[in-house]
């Protein structure tokens, strides 16, 4: 698919909120364990499943689990340059997590991972080694904080230093990339990577189909909202998010915002992995989920506190690529996105709606492109 570079910006863009760059906090503590494994991506001679230590969005050192695959031939002067996946949404309980799926050893990759691999399979082909995070609280002790963008980032940053610190095939010339709920990771690594983490050479973000702007919707849902078709979309998502919200910021009382058929659905999020919830919540709107308006201002602040993606902070170039026919990410949330940091005076950004592509395909209508860039940015 030929896709078409645009700078997008337009003023309602600027009316958009935005997430600045968060304060600095200490370092991981340094305990890592890997070991190898035999279930391949496609392009990997070898691959690991690693444990290591990163901190949560409270400033508190907690345990992630992640993968290692790297490429065939003898690593260049350096060690191989990384990119640090941020893998899609898979659900919020331990069973839906690629680690947990390596360890059952017949369970299939979560659709996430699927999606991923045209891309990942190229780049490894091309001689990068990839890094994957599971996120805090996937395949580990305590909750997922779902789409919070402080934790999600600090795992994706850490990743890389882990895998780094033991195989020595690696460098640590590294881009974050990631789609959807990785998308939104990607792009707050590249607006903290001056902040947090071990010195590395960072060298620029890719983001497929990017969650943003949710933190501007969430808070016009009420129970009174008007249906709209389109939010039906987000049913799924805002059961998630309340999940994650809920262990993150117990001082909010998130059940008290919920309906009967809310707290039903929050209390078995962990049950049922993405592809499970949206076939059960089909035909449900995230209005009936709530008992009263998320507009309040505690809940609106803690939304914007726990979801909102910097639009300022980025020193390295970003790329943000969006499939045009996505009706999970809707495009015109990302074409703000996009025009917010232009708006902002993020001087390399590149943004590229993707015709006719879907959230499900523009990891692989995009390979090319992205991985070109990926390269470009690496060497």
């Amino acid at each position: 698919m030929k896709i078409r570079s645009t700078v997008v910006l337009f003023a309602t863009a600027a009316m958009l909120g935005s997430a600045g760059v968060f304060s600095p906090i200490s370092d991981a503590a340094p305990s890592t364990s890997i070991e190898p494994i035999s279930r391949l991506i496609d392009g990997a001679s070898e691959g690991y499943a690693l444990s290591y230590w990163t901190i949560d969005d409270h400033g508190r050192t907690a345990r992630a689990r992640g993968q290692v695959y790297l490429p065939s031939g003898t690593p260049p002067p350096g060690g191989w340059p990384i990119v640090s996946w941020a893998k899609g949404t898979v659900g919020v309980g331990d069973s839906c997590a690629m680690s947990t799926a390596l360890e059952d050893g017949t369970a299939e990759d979560p659709m996430a991972v699927e999606l991923s691999k045209p891309l990942i399979t190229n780049l490894l082909r091309r001689g990068t080694a990839i890094v994957s995070t599971d996120y805090i609280g996937l395949g580990t002790s305590g909750a997922h904080h779902y789409l919070n963008s402080v934790s999600a980032a600090n795992a994706v940053t850490d990743v890389v230093d882990a895998a780094a610190d033991r195989l020595p095939e690696l460098s640590r010339t590294w881009v974050a990339a990631g789609h959807s709920q990785g998308g939104a990771a990607a792009l707050t690594t590249g607006a903290r990577v001056g902040v947090y983490g071990a010195p590395s050479d960072f060298r620029g973000v890719v983001s497929f189909a990017p969650s943003s702007n949710l933190e501007v919707l969430l808070p016009l849902l009420s129970p009174t909202t008007p249906r709209i078709a389109q939010l039906d979309n987000v049913t799924a998502t805002l059961i998630y998010i309340l999940y994650g919200l809920r262990d993150s910021r117990p001082d909010i009382d998130v059940d008290g915002y919920l309906s009967d058929l809310g707290r039903t659905y929050v209390a078995q999020a962990e049950d049922n992995c993405i592809g499970a919830l949206r076939e059960k919540v089909t035909g449900i709107s995230p209005q009936q989920l709530l008992a009263r308006p998320l507009s309040d201002s505690a809940m609106a602040s803690a939304i914007r506190e726990y979801l909102s993606v910097p639009t300022t902070g980025y020193t390295r170039p970003v790329v943000i690529e969006q499939g045009l026919a996505d009706t999970v990410v809707p495009p015109a949330a990302t074409t703000a996105f996009a025009a917010e940091l232009l708006a902002r005076g993020v001087r390399e950004v590149t943004y590229l709606p993707v015709p006719d592509a879907t959230h499900y395909d523009v990891v692989a209508a995009t390979v090319d492109d992205a991985g070109a860039r990926i390269l470009a940015m690496l060497h």
